[in-house]
């Protein structure tokens, strides 16, 4: 009798302690959801457009810098489509359609549409080409494909493009007024969210064991 209520009481705990854990698993991916669902952070110093964190490219957050420079100094050696964050077309142009949506936008932030002239590696105040680079002309290895997010300065919607360009490896877009590379990361996962989800797949993992030992 002593030991079935031992094994009712260890089964007991091992099932609150199952739910506890499974309650933590669901509260992390939540809060992992909820997080890109948010609308992307600029980067703004000084009135400039440096960049912005958690881009929402194709359901992923992403990172992205605006720079001048090289492909070759800003993509590692720019020799593989392996140094690219985005390796194929069509991921690149929702890189930079993600751009035009949640980036390139008139706010209290600045005019960051309507002024291209705003956006880091840019001077010129008609036009802001932004490229994302996703691979090699065949014909020519030191030949990029890039997305080219041509910002227009107009208040009229609709106006701005993307547009297929290719680009020289060794050509310095830090000499250009009007042409820049978008550097995209993917950002490190909020410390909160991870703690929440490592508790918690340690909670079912010890969970399992107490029940299989009962």
């Amino acid at each position: 009798m002593a030991t079935h209520h031992v094994m009712q009481t260890t089964f007991m705990d091992g099932a609150k302690m199952l739910a506890d854990a499974t309650r933590l698993v669901i509260l992390a991916i939540a809060i992992s959801f909820g997080a890109e669902s948010q609308a992307a952070s600029l980067n703004v110093v000084g009135g400039q457009l440096l960049g912005a964190s958690d881009v929402i490219v194709d359901g992923s957050l992403y990172d992205v810098e605006f720079l001048g420079g090289t492909c070759i100094a800003l993509f590692n050696g720019c020799d593989d489509v392996s140094d690219f964050m985005f390796q194929y077309q069509a991921a690149a142009i929702s890189a930079s359609q993600a751009l035009l949506d949640q980036v390139f936008l008139d706010g209290a932030s600045g005019n960051f549409d309507s002024l291209p002239q705003l956006s880091l590696g840019c001077s010129d105040s008609s036009v802001c080409h932004v490229l994302t680079p996703h691979g090699f002309t065949v014909s020519n290895p030191g030949i990029i494909d890039t997305s080219d997010v041509r910002n227009l300065a107009s208040l009229t919607p609709g106006n701005d493009t993307i547009l297929m360009k290719d680009n020289v490896v060794t050509l310095d877009l830090a000499t250009s007024t009007n042409f820049t590379y978008a550097v995209w990361s993917r950002p490190v996962p909020e410390p909160s969210t991870a703690l929440l989800m490592g508790f918690g797949l340690t909670g079912l993992s010890w969970a399992g064991r107490r029940r299989n030992r009962s």
